[in-house]
């Protein structure tokens, strides 16, 4: 397969991507208004569409395919290096919003009592002339 084939393909990837990479620019922009995990995913996301760009680039000038693969290579492991922090952000904001929450609503000491299986089958009760 030729260059230019590879090339026409990654530039189609890259076209129809921009419903990944147009929002990251905005959650870049917007800064201190995202949440911190945020800005990394999104430097992730810009990291890997401009490394397909940059592949395409070279696919179509006249350097060798292993020009390519550095450059891929390269750039793959700079968006998952990116992901995996943004990710690791992620955990930790969730476990410092559980534990506002947990301080916020404290559980109670007393657990709630619960029906019995058999009662929440049977579903409502049914009364007669001499219950009432």
């Amino acid at each position: 397969m030729s260059h230019g084939v590879l090339a026409l393909g990654v530039a189609v990837i890259c076209v129809s991507g921009h419903v990944w990479y147009l929002p990251a620019c905005i959650d870049l922009r917007a800064a201190q208004d995202r949440p911190e995990s945020r800005r990394p995913a999104a430097a992730a996301v810009l990291t890997g569409w401009a490394t397909a760009g940059l592949t395409m680039l070279l696919l179509l000038a006249p350097f060798t395919l292993w020009a390519a693969v550095v450059v891929g290579s390269a750039g793959l492991s700079a968006t998952l290096t990116l992901a995996v922090r943004s990710w690791l952000l992620r955990r930790q904001e969730q476990c410092e919003e559980a534990a506002r929450w947990a301080a916020l609503l404290p559980v109670s000491t007393v657990a709630p009592a619960r029906r019995p299986d058999s009662a929440r089958r049977a579903g409502p009760a049914r009364h007669t002339e001499d219950d009432r």
